[in-house]
């Protein structure tokens, strides 16, 4: 099986109560050939230190918050993710969000068979 190589854009933005599982259990996934790109919108909270304990997370740190509206300030940062990812595959997750242990290999695995 080929192991393409996978980009997981996460936003987040004040969500340091959910922040710790969901990036380890990313982290500890069993398919290894994958990135991390994490955009934090300006968040007030802990979560900086939290996604700063974590080595394999590329952090895109947004300054200045541009709208007052949440689907865009997400938009916004999936964007700027999506424009410094390499991954052949591409899955989006926020940061309140959980993978299960092999769901990056049932990804890769279901893009090997369903070419199309």
């Amino acid at each position: 099986m080929k192991n393409n190589f996978i980009s997981i854009l996460i936003t987040n933005y004040n969500k340091e109560v959910f922040l710790k599982k969901s990036l380890k259990m990313i982290c500890n996934q069993n398919y290894k050939n994958y990135e991390i790109i994490l955009y934090d919108d300006c968040s007030t909270d802990r979560s900086l230190k939290i996604i700063q304990k974590f080595k394999k997370i590329k952090l895109i740190k947004n300054k200045k918050r541009k709208s007052i509206s949440r689907a865009l300030n997400q938009i916004n940062g999936i964007i700027k993710c999506f424009n410094k990812s390499k991954g052949k595959i591409i899955c989006l997750m926020d940061a309140d969000d959980f993978f299960e242990k092999n769901k990056i290999f049932l990804i890769n695995k279901y893009f090997n068979e369903n070419k199309n």
